[in-house]
């Protein structure tokens, strides 16, 4: 890879850093407001009951309820991380390798290229297209659908394999789950916020900053996972050596996309698409290429493909 490919890489990383942790500080006042005030005001009224409560008394209760609500809330964005990933594999099924010699050939073919041992395998029954990277109790695991083995071709399959398993040997689903930590927190504060059955004009100022919340960080995620996906692109290509399968590939399953999800996957549609060759479960929130994508638009993959086959 190129000097100026692992710069840019870098940059994106530090950019996308700074936007996520400027998300979480955000998270933290907006929590701060809401617990540490509550928590400061059954301090006062508590001590109240044994001693006269002053300013120290005020400010010890906020800072407690500050550094709780976070911490809680923090364990409750681990745990839907954890739910996401797990609500994927529930509805999966390990790929029998003797029975399913497509893909543990071209799996066994790819990971010998890239160093890796053999990650797991799992199948979706959905039709779908789904191909994506993930990891449960720290071990790699490859999750493939009916809908992706239906659509592709041996030389594609392969070619997309050999993406997933460079975003594994990068260590993308590591830094992906860090990266999402900001986007989930926000979903979960605004979700908390939004209560559909029914309106309360007085949560309207916490909706609009559960939004920007998303959006910020969305936006970190965006800029992180568009470098990571190029990246696996030129691995995936120096692995096989067929530009030309991963564009088909691409073009196969990108006029494939636009269906619902299914059910089970369709809550964590987003932070799954940011792990997956391409966001056929979303295509509409994460295809276009924009500030937001969790992708480059399919179209600008395909040139940067076409001129390594050219070259």
């Amino acid at each position: 890879m190129r000097l100026r490919s692992t710069i840019g890489l870098a940059g994106r990383a530090v950019g996308a850093g700074v936007i996520g942790l400027g998300t979480l500080v955000g998270l933290g006042l907006a929590l701060a407001a809401i617990g540490g005030v509550c928590f400061a005001a059954f301090g006062v009224i508590v001590a109240d009951q044994v001693i006269d409560p002053g300013f120290g008394t005020l400010a010890v209760g906020f800072a407690a309820g500050t550094i709780l609500s976070f911490g809680v809330w923090m364990a409750g964005v681990r745990k839907a991380i954890r739910s996401s990933r797990r609500e994927l594999l529930r509805n999966t099924e390990p790929i029998d390798l003797d029975e399913n010699g497509r893909i543990g050939a071209a799996t066994r073919r790819t990971a010998a290229t890239f160093g890796l041992p053999m990650p797991k395998l799992r199948h979706h029954p959905a039709s779908t297209p789904i191909a994506c990277t993930t990891s449960y109790d720290g071990e790699p695991i490859v999750v493939v659908s009916d809908g992706l083995l239906e659509t592709l071709s041996d030389a594609e399959l392969e070619a997309v394999v050999a993406h997933e398993l460079a975003h594994l040997s990068n260590g993308d689903h590591r830094l992906m789950t860090w990266m999402l930590v900001p986007l989930v927190a926000s979903e979960e504060f605004y979700e908390m916020m939004h209560e559909e059955d029914e309106f309360d004009p007085r949560v309207l100022p916490w909706l609009a900053i559960g939004r920007l919340l998303i959006g910020s960080s969305a936006l970190g995620v965006g800029l992180f996972s568009r470098g990571r996906e190029f990246a696996a692109d030129r691995a995936a290509v120096a692995a096989t050596g067929d530009p030309a399968a991963l564009a088909a590939a691409l073009e196969r399953l990108d006029s494939s996309a636009g269906g619902r999800p299914p059910e089970d996957l369709r809550k964590h549609a987003r932070s799954l698409d940011a792990m997956s060759v391409l966001p056929t479960l979303d295509p509409e929130c994460d295809g276009g290429g924009g500030l937001f994508a969790t992708h480059p638009a399919t179209e600008r993959r395909l040139e940067r493909l076409r001129r390594l086959a050219a070259a």
